[in-house]
């Protein structure tokens, strides 16, 4: 056993899931489409502490009270491995966590790529994606670079980059409109919504036409399409989320208005899009020669507290050892 460092980065899902098909084996109920971020990260050191009684998680300095959504997968890996000694894990994000960034699908793919390195499990890829799915179900994606794909066919799971970074260059500015933790996690408000919003059935069996339309686009790296079928998947998502009961609602009034100024740039014929994730958090979706003039809208936009602007990023990594 030896020390490791990994670094993974977050994903923002383009075509999104919302639901379980199995609950208890967390696989999502849909397959999705998203695109990894560069200046985002999660950085996860794993250890072997010789006076460590139990598996110990410090997260951004703070020793936790759990294992929490890492459990499943550490225990996963130690059992592949045969090696029952509690590990330290020490893990930092550089953005804010819990508040609708996908700090738990950066934090589980570097958690996954740093204790696979240091049990020397040796995973196959299709075993790292279903090791980080126990811990979230967008987790697998942030293994990957560039353009992924997850596809979900019947409880089997297939996670790959279906185009690099580089072969279309396009930034995101992240509007955070809130820095708190939300209320209620992804994984609660996907089991409120399936039980109980009458628009979720629909939700799932058109879900497969809106991927055919996303995929289709970036292969022909057709900007305007994939805008369009983006947001309008995103926006029937949030859809069936505030049809839910209780209802579900994550945007605040900044969210509204980062949304109308996407709106107002669109009208002015500037290439933007938006996309909304389990949160209150605007991500806008730009060709590079527009970013500045989206970043200088958006720093007038009420309510946005912090921009971060970002390029298409590389998968989860071994930085030390």
């Amino acid at each position: 056993m030896k020390s490791s460092t990994a670094i993974a980065h977050p994903n923002f899902a383009l075509i999104k899931y919302w639901g379980k098909s199995n609950v208890s084996g967390n696989i999502p109920a849909m397959s999705s489409l998203a695109i990894t971020l560069d200046s985002m990260t999660s950085e996860t050191t794993v250890s072997f502490p010789n006076n460590l009684e139990q598996d110990t998680w410090m997260l951004n300095g703070v020793e936790q009270p759990s294992l929490g959504q890492i459990q499943l997968p550490c225990e996963h890996l130690k059992k592949i491995s045969q090696i029952d000694q509690p590990c330290l894990i020490e893990s930092s994000n550089n953005f804010p966590t819990a508040a609708g960034l996908a700090s738990s699908a950066s934090g589980i793919a570097s958690l996954i790529t740093a204790l696979d390195n240091a049990l020397g499990t040796k995973l196959s890829n299709q075993q790292m994606i279903e090791a980080a799915m126990l811990g979230s179900g967008s987790a697998a994606r942030s293994l990957f670079s560039g353009f992924v794909h997850l596809e979900v066919v019947q409880d089997q799971l297939n996670c790959a980059t279906i185009l690099a970074a580089e072969e279309w260059p396009l930034n995101v500015i992240v509007c955070v409109t809130s820095t708190k933790q939300k209320t209620i996690s992804s994984r609660q408000g996907m089991e409120i919504s399936r039980k109980t919003s009458p628009m979720y059935n629909d939700w799932v069996n058109n879900h497969q036409e809106d991927m055919e339309l996303a995929l289709h686009a970036i292969a022909a790296k057709n900007f305007e399409q994939l805008g369009k079928i983006a947001e309008q998947n995103c926006l029937k998502m949030h859809k069936v989320m505030k049809t839910s009961q209780p209802p579900i609602d994550y945007w605040n009034p900044a969210t509204y208005t980062c949304v109308e100024t996407v709106k107002d740039m669109q009208r002015k014929g500037m290439p933007v899009f938006f996309t909304i994730d389990a949160g209150p958090q605007v991500k806008i979706i730009c060709e590079p020669d527009a970013c500045k003039d989206v970043v200088s809208l958006m720093e007038k936009v009420p309510g946005v507290q912090l921009i971060i602007e970002s390029s298409l990023g590389k998968g989860a990594r071994i930085i030390h050892e």
